[in-house]
C-alpha cells in the first residue's frame, strides 16, 4: 500500500471506531424527535390531545429531563390530567381547574423548548455521523488489495476533510489513478457497507434479478401518477416506477452512495408490498361472505365495543362491516403495523380497522373510538392483536361471529337508522398514518 495512503487510513481508524454506536444512537434519537414532533403538533390543536396521547410514559420521561426535582412536576401533571379529563361543569368552576389549565400551558411550552433542544442535538449528531459514514465508506474501499474509485468528486470531498500537505495529497491521487487502471470491482460479499438495515447482498441480488430493466442511458423523468385509477391498478405506471427506482438504486450502488440507496430501496419494497396487497384484495372480491374477526376469548373486539358503546354508534359500525364485506374496490393501505398493512373505514366518527389475508378473507381488528386514534387502539390491544397477526395465515372465516353481528341486515336497513351526527364530515387524517 502507498505510504501516504497508509498514514491517512491510520488517522481515519479512531474517527470511526464508534460508528455503530452512533448509528444506533441517531436512529433512537430520530424516533424521539418524531415523537416530539407529534406532541408539539398535538399541543397546537389542544391540551386534551396531550392528555390523550397514547404514550403517557414518554411525557413523564420528558418531564424528568433538565429537571433535577422532577417528582413534584410529574405529580402535578398527573393531578392536572385527572382534573382536565373530567369535563364536568362544576369541576370547571374550581380554582384547581384553572390552575390545571395554566400548568398545561407550561407543559406545552416546555415540550416546545425540549423539541428545539433535541432538534439541535439531532442536527449536530447527524452531521457528525454523516462525516463518519464518509470516512467509513472510504476506509473500507481503500483497505482492500484492489482499489477502484468511480466517483472522483466524492473522493476529493473525502480528502478535503483532512489537513494533507500537497505532496501527500498528490501521492494518494497518483496511487488511486494507478489502481483505477486495474478496473477493480468491489467485493461482492461485503455486507457491512450499508446503514438502516439494508445490506449489500440484498441490493445486489435485486439489481441482478432485474438487470433487464436497468439502462445506463435511462433518463430520470418519471411523472407521479396514481397507482389506482378508476378502480383499475395502473400497471403501466407501476412498471415505470419499478424501472425508475431500480435505475436510481443501480446508479447509487455504482458510486457507493449507500445512504441515498436506503430511500429508494425502501420505496421499491413498499411498491412490491402494495402489489401483494392488491392480489389479496382481488381474491376478496370473489367472496360473498369474507369477514373474520379478532376474538377476545369467545367474543370479537367489535362485538365488545358495540355492546358497550353509545347506541347511536351501533348502526355506523354495522354499516362499516357491510360496506367492507361488499367492497370491490382496490385500496392503498393506511398504515403498516409490525409488517402487516392495515386499512381504515372512515365514513363515521367511529372507524373500523381491518386487513386483508392471503386467502382473500378480511380480518376485522376492531373499532377506533372517536376519542382515540389508531396508534392508541393498537397499543391498548397489542397483546390480543399481536397474537392473532402472528398466526394470521391460519385464520379461517368466522361465520358464527359474522352472523351474530350482521344477521340478515342490509345497508338500506341501517341507513334509515343512522344519526347524521355520527358522520365524519371533516374526514381529517388523524389516524396515525
Amino acid at each position: 500500500m502507498n505510504n501516504s495512503l497508509a498514514k491517512l487510513l491510520a488517522s481515519i481508524e479512531p474517527k470511526i471506531t464508534n460508528i455503530g454506536e452512533n448509528r444506533v444512537e441517531l436512529k433512537a434519537l430520530n424516533e424521539v424527535l418524531k415523537t416530539m414532533n407529534e406532541l408539539v403538533e398535538l399541543g397546537k390543536i389542544s391540551y386534551l390531545e396531550i392528555l390523550d396521547y397514547y404514550d403517557q410514559e414518554f411525557i413523564i420521561r420528558c418531564l424528568r429531563l433538565y429537571n433535577e426535582d422532577s417528582d413534584p412536576i410529574i405529580t402535578k401533571y398527573k393531578t392536572t390530567k385527572y382534573l382536565l379529563e373530567n369535563q364536568d361543569n362544576v369541576m370547571k368552576e374550581l380554582p384547581q381547574y384553572q390552575e390545571a389549565l395554566r400548568f398545561m400551558e407550561f407543559l406545552i411550552n416546555y415540550l416546545n423548548e425540549l423539541w428545539l433542544k433535541i432538534k439541535d442535538e439531532y442536527k449536530i449528531k447527524s452531521d457528525n455521523l454523516l462525516n463518519q459514514e464518509l470516512y467509513n465508506k472510504y476506509y473500507l474501499i481503500l483497505n482492500t488489495d484492489n482499489i477502484f474509485i468511480k466517483d472522483v468528486d466524492d473522493f476529493l470531498e473525502f480528502l478535503s476533510k483532512f489537513n494533507l500537505d500537497l505532496n501527500s495529497r498528490l501521492d494518494i491521487l497518483l496511487y488511486i489513478n494507478r489502481c483505477n487502471i486495474k478496473n477493480y470491482s468491489i467485493n461482492n460479499d461485503n455486507e457491512d457497507m450499508f446503514v438502516n438495515d439494508i445490506n449489500f447482498t440484498e441490493v445486489k441480488s435485486l439489481l441482478e434479478e432485474n438487470s433487464y430493466l436497468i439502462d445506463k442511458n435511462y433518463q430520470d423523468n418519471l411523472e407521479e401518477e396514481d397507482i389506482i385509477k378508476d378502480n383499475i391498478i395502473n400497471q403501466e405506471f407501476i412498471e415505470k416506477k419499478k424501472k425508475y427506482l431500480l435505475n436510481k438504486i443501480s446508479r447509487l450502488f455504482e458510486t457507493f452512495e449507500y445512504d441515498e440507496i436506503t430511500k429508494y430501496y425502501k420505496e421499491y419494497k413498499t411498491l412490491i408490498d402494495y402489489l401483494d396487497e392488491f392480489k389479496k384484495q382481488e381474491l376478496s372480491f370473489k367472496l360473498d361472505k369474507k369477514l373474520t374477526f379478532v376474538m377476545n376469548k369467545d367474543k370479537s373486539l367489535v362485538r365488545e365495543y358495540i355492546e358497550n358503546c353509545n347506541p347511536i354508534y351501533q348502526g355506523p359500525i354495522l354499516k362499516n362491516l357491510l360496506d367492507i364485506e361488499k367492497d370491490n374496490e382496490y385500496k392503498i393501505p393506511d398504515y403498516c403495523y409490525n409488517g402487516t398493512y392495515l386499512y381504515i373505514k372512515e365514513e363515521f366518527v367511529v372507524k373500523t380497522v381491518y386487513t386483508y389475508l392471503e386467502t382473500g378473507l378480511v380480518l376485522i381488528l376492531g373499532v377506533i373510538d372517536k376519542k382515540t386514534n389508531l396508534k392508541t387502539y393498537l397499543y391498548k390491544n397489542r397483546d390480543i392483536i399481536g397474537e392473532v397477526l402472528r398466526e394470521k395465515d391460519m385464520i379461517n372465516i368466522n361465520n358464527e361471529e359474522r352472523n351474530l353481528l350482521l344477521k340478515d341486515l342490509t345497508i338500506d336497513d341501517l341507513v334509515m337508522t343512522i344519526d347524521l351526527n355520527t358522520l365524519d364530515i371533516k374526514m381529517e387524517d388523524k389516524n396515525a398514518r
